[in-house]
């Protein structure tokens, strides 16, 4: 599990590497209201959350670095996603398998954080999952910019998986 989960975040970091400042930035009008950087500052502070959260059995996803230089900074970026592929490399059966609390907000018009009990282990798949849900919004950012993306970038695995038992 954890070497798929370690593929995903690869994905996302050979995407940084073929940009460059400006279509990190580049917000792409009227079609979308935030950027590549911030959909990534926004990938890293959930795995941050949970990552933070381990050790306290605590995770906060409410807790965000908005407006930080991961937004910015392609260099910033892809150092943090590295090191949350270490970090996941490193995870042991006894940690994934650690109970914690997870704290959200769960209301759209007012603050009203839900606590449910979890585990590192699907909290971990939560965020893999949560990474391609904004890989899918990044791959048209990118397409709108006239690049050419990985056709599985944004492409939940099961549904790979469906698709190329299509094929055979």
């Amino acid at each position: 599990m954890l070497s798929s989960h370690s593929e995903v975040i690869d994905q996302s970091i050979v995407l940084l590497q073929s940009l460059n400042d400006y279509e990190y930035q580049d917000v792409c009008l009227p079609l979308f209201s935030v950027s590549i950087g911030q959909h990534m500052r926004h990938i890293v502070d959930h795995f941050s959350s949970l990552m933070r959260g381990m050790d306290s059995q605590h995770v906060d996803y409410n807790y965000r670095s908005r407006q930080s230089d991961t937004e910015t900074s392609l260099l910033i970026a892809i150092s943090q996603l590295q090191q949350i592929k270490a970090w996941v490399l490193c995870l042991t059966e006894a940690q994934l398998d650690k109970p914690l609390n997870v704290i959200s907000d769960i209301n759209v018009q007012s603050s009203h954080p839900g606590t449910v009990q979890s585990s590192i282990a699907r909290e971990l798949v939560f965020c893999v999952s949560h990474a391609i849900h904004h890989y899918a919004l990044v791959k048209i950012i990118r397409q709108l910019q006239g690049a050419q993306v990985d056709v599985n970038f944004g492409v939940a695995p099961a549904t790979i998986a469906y698709q190329q038992s299509l094929q055979n």
